[in-house]
């Protein structure tokens, strides 16, 4: 799928004399909140994702929690999971660079507690405590190039305007104090060493490592009324911790660029935060064989903390010797509010006797209705300026999509063998292509315990901008990801 992400661009966060404020947040960074895929089990993952109509398995609490319904006994398990993405990158068009970022984790813990009884209308009554893993912010890629244009005129625009004191601590304020803008006449008009240079090409390199995880920390009840219906609800606390590390670099060998020797640039994030929200679902048996359901998930409310701190080097030579200088920010720091779109989940599955079954899931979610809040700890006018502005970039940027997810279960004595697929609806406006998942897996069940082993694999592309300034050459790096993951859930009965 390609997904456009041309909102991702260095942070532009802004510096007065009384207060520090950090609008970094953009409308693609929402998409790291609003866009989740729960892994949970092996079994699950072994069937694409699609376990909300069967029950029995503690990923459906993420998904329909009425699948908690189908326990009739207590179990409990772990799932470690190893993920390994391979990205390849190209600026403008040059040659591909290649990074593998790999990670182990978990992608489940929990426990569920089952109580049934022969007497009364409710055969099963569960409850489930446990750990499901929604994202994984695992990747890394480099890229390098020699092209027109440079990051110092997207300072130097920063910075038009203003008097050196009224600088932002993080971009343009550290490129005048090292040297790379400067103000010849006093009119806050800035130059630089590039200008009138546009058509000098010269390198450009950076290397991007994220990392981190959205993880589910989920209770939930269900039961099991008259073996015909499953209820259930769910609340979802989910943490988030994320990670970024920016180092940009552009260098003159050629010396096309009078003076001009080599900057660096490097920028580090970290995000850390936790919400709440409530799922509720419902399962039908129809027959024997075959089971409807529905869930719907509230928006998810999330409390996060950016901390953030840039530093800048710059080297020229103006004649008289080599020189650099090198600036580092203040340390920021900046808390808000995120709001996720509603969930609306559809199920259906057929069991085929104890031969197997065949699921799917079938899932609608608004992008568009994500929201920043930067006003729940802040009454600064700026701040509320940005959050009106960036939520009508989502509104304008994102649409609602669909979901699917396909899967099955062939049983052999106590031996299953497994096998799904997602085909994962674009979040961006105007974009109608589809992102799809393939899985497998392969599982021993027993009476006391069980081992699955779950795989899968997608291919994705994205577009990033590492800088973006209005009239200049455009930076534009196309990376094509592999993501690849294994889950191993072992569990036991209790």
């Amino acid at each position: 799928m390609k997904k456009f992400l041309g909102a991702i661009y260095l942070s532009t966060i802004l510096l007065t004399f009384s207060h520090q404020t950090a609008n970094s947040q953009t409308a693609s960074d929402i998409l790291r909140y609003a866009y989740t895929n729960p892994q949970g089990t092996a079994r699950a993952m072994g069937i694409g994702g699609a376990i909300g109509g069967l029950g029995g398995d503690f990923t459906s609490l993420s998904i329909n929690p009425a699948g908690i319904g189908g326990y009739w006994k207590s179990e409990f398990m772990i799932s470690p999971v190893f993920i390994a993405n391979n990205t390849k990158s190209s600026l403008n068009g040059g040659l591909e660079s290649q990074e593998l970022a790999r990670k182990f984790g978990f992608s489940n813990v929990g426990i569920v507690f089952s109580n049934t009884s022969d007497r009364g209308a409710w055969k099963s009554v569960s409850m489930g405590i446990g750990l499901n893993k929604l994202s994984s912010f695992n990747q890394e890629f480099f890229y390098q190039n020699e092209t027109q244009g440079s990051i110092v005129n997207r300072f130097a625009g920063l910075a038009f305007g203003l008097t050196p004191d009224q600088l932002d601590g993080f971009e343009a304020g550290p490129a005048y104090s090292s040297g790379a803008i400067y103000d010849i006449g006093s009119d806050l008009i800035y130059e630089s060493d590039f200008d009138n240079e546009d058509q000098e090409v010269f390198r450009k390199n950076q290397l991007v490592k994220t990392e981190g995880y959205n993880n589910e920390l989920v209770i939930g009840f269900g039961g099991n009324l008259k073996n015909k219906v499953l209820l259930g609800g769910a609340i979802g606390v989910p943490f988030v911790s994320y990670s970024s590390e920016k180092n940009y670099q552009e260098s003159d060998e050629a010396d096309v660029i009078p003076a001009f020797n080599e900057l660096q640039f490097n920028e580090y994030l970290t995000t850390e935060g936790k919400g709440i929200n409530l799922k509720l679902g419902a399962i039908v048996k129809l027959n024997n064989d075959i089971r409807l359901g529905a869930a719907v998930h509230s928006p998810t409310y999330l409390t996060l903390t950016d901390r953030f701190t840039t530093d800048f080097t710059y080297a020229y030579n103006e004649g008289s010797g080599d020189e650099s200088f090198t600036n580092e920010s203040p340390d920021g720091e900046f808390e808000y509010g995120v709001s996720t779109p509603w969930k609306v989940v559809a199920n259906a599955a057929w069991i085929i006797g104890k031969k197997g079954f065949i699921s799917t899931d079938i899932e609608y979610v608004d992008y568009a209705s994500a929201k920043y809040d930067f006003t729940t700890n802040s009454d600064n006018v700026e701040d509320r300026i940005y959050q009106d502005e960036i939520n009508a970039q989502i509104k304008d940027l994102y649409k609602s999509a669909i979901n699917v997810r396909l899967g099955g279960e062939l049983a052999y004595e106590g031996f299953r063998f497994r096998a799904g697929g997602q085909l994962l609806g674009s979040p961006f406006a105007g974009d109608n292509t589809l992102e799809s998942v393939l899985s497998a897996g392969i599982g021993v069940r027993g009476n006391r315990a069980f081992l699955d082993i779950g795989f899968n694999h997608s291919s994705v592309s994205e577009r990033y901008l590492p800088y973006r300034i209005a009239g200049a050459p455009l930076q534009t790096v196309d990376n094509k990801i592999g993501k690849n993951q294994v889950v191993v859930t072992v569990g036991f009965k209790i």
